[in-house]
């Protein structure tokens, strides 16, 4: 059996190997020292047959409903057992095992549902969009987006301000889909899917990076930004006019309001247009979505959500010709108790039911 992260995303330390027992860390990169945070993400080879235990000595790294698990990176499901524990001297630990099939001789392993730039690429073929380059990324990668539609206005649609934050993502991609499936009259749809472009294919956390990460690169005082993605967005952002920017995100590992889904709202001044959107979109809930209740929003200058925050939402929202902006967080896992479970399939009616919201706001207008 052979354990590695030399996978597009890939993130881990193996501490040890005894038999069928596998003890694992995740790697911490370029991630303020007082902060701790959680993704991994890992390949196993050579396991076809054997049933392994997987155990971090670590809190908050295993999620309600196990690992996901995957033959593709694409897709993905829950290896569906999570067991917490506490050691003699006070370690916490927390595990999953997984049963490899017979066949099974290349498995991925990850926190959550993790979504790689390949399935962006299956979607964006599926649907005859073509992929452009955004920019060069601080490492000199090419940062791809997608638009579509025809007209002046414009709608942004971005996620993985934070590069582990994959929930966003795929509610995203089905926001995207039902703009094409039923196309908006007048505008052009951008979709920057990854704007952690090299922290997604490094297989870094991204959040809390130093000296701040990339939904902190942009600064009221239009000083510039220290990203080329976040840079490029502005300038696309300068150039066009965007009515309405849409940003998706995960929020922490999971426990009380990150398992929920919940809006961040922005400035104090946009409130009333978020709160009306808040309420059409808890409207759009349905049967097997993930379930949105404006009860759970994190309103303007309250918590960590400051005014002064130099985030997407709040650059955005401060734009004279902005008619809504609307920051999503998606939870990695969903309730505790199963009432609600995060699946590609209630992402996916998330993000059609968060399309059907913006429809309807466009037409109260």
């Amino acid at each position: 059996m052979k354990i590695d992260k030399e996978i597009l995303g890939g993130n881990i330390e193996v501490l040890e190997i005894d038999g069928d027992r596998v003890s694992l860390a995740n790697e911490l990169r370029d991630t303020r020292p007082d902060r701790d945070w959680f993704y991994w993400a890992f390949r196993v080879t050579g396991a076809a047959g054997r049933t392994v235990t997987f155990e971090f000595p670590h809190k908050n790294r295993v999620g309600y409903w196990g690992a996901a698990v995957s033959c593709d990176q694409i897709h993905w499901s829950w290896t569906g057992n999570r067991k917490v524990s506490v050691l003699e001297d006070g370690t916490p630990l927390e595990s999953f095992t997984y049963t490899f099939g017979t066949e099974e001789n290349e498995v991925y392993f990850a926190h959550n549902m993790v979504y790689v730039p390949a399935r962006f690429e299956q979607f964006c073929a599926k649907n005859g969009l073509s992929i452009e380059e955004l920019c060069r990324s601080n490492k000199g990668r090419s940062v791809p987006f997608a638009r579509f539609g025809k007209g002046e206005k414009k709608i942004l649609l971005t996620s993985r301000h934070h590069a582990c934050e994959s929930t966003g993502t795929h509610v995203m991609e089905a926001v995207l889909q039902s703009f094409i499936d039923e196309p908006l009259e007048g505008y052009e749809i951008v979709c920057v899917p990854f704007v952690d472009y090299d922290g997604v294919v490094d297989g870094d956390q991204g959040k809390h990076r130093l000296p701040h990460d990339h939904n902190r690169d942009y600064p009221r005082d239009e000083s510039e930004s220290l990203y080329n993605t976040c840079a490029a967005i502005r300038r696309y952002a300068d150039e066009n006019s965007v009515l309405f920017a849409f940003d998706f995100h995960s929020p922490k590992h999971l426990g009380g309001l990150h398992d929920k889904e919940f809006i961040v709202y922005n400035t104090k001044e946009s409130k009333l247009r978020v709160q009306r959107f808040a309420k059409i979109f808890q409207s759009k809930n349905t049967d097997g979505s993930i379930t949105y209740d404006p009860v759970n929003d994190v309103l303007p200058d309250t918590e960590w959500n400051k005014d002064t925050t130099e985030d997407f939402g709040h650059y955005f929202a401060r734009k004279p010709e902005n008619r809504l902006t609307v920051s999503l967080e998606t939870p990695y896992f969903g309730e505790a108790d199963g009432s609600v479970v995060t699946t590609l399939d209630s992402m996916r009616k998330t993000g059609k039911c968060f399309a059907n919201a913006v429809r309807e706001y466009m037409e109260s207008m």
